[in-house]
């Protein structure tokens, strides 16, 4: 599987999470560890950061910048 389809499924993932559950916030590490623990494809915590980065610059999550958590 290529890079870029680890990516979208992490966001897919991370999206899915966040439409079940609108009021979450968290760390890259609790993503990572907690909310995509039923993906099927494996990916590593950095691979997790980078797809955080792309849905932030897409508009899609928010991020505190003093607490690096990441919101709806």
């Amino acid at each position: 599987m290529k890079m870029a389809e680890i990516h979208s499924e992490i966001q897919a993932g991370i999206l899915d999470y966040l439409s079940n559950h609108p009021e979450e916030s968290a760390s890259v590490q609790v993503i990572y560890s907690h909310w995509l623990v039923n993906e099927s494809v494996p990916y590593n915590i950095e691979q997790v950061q980078t797809a955080l980065d792309r849905l932030v610059e897409h508009g899609e999550l928010k991020k505190s910048i003093d607490t690096n958590i990441y919101s709806l």
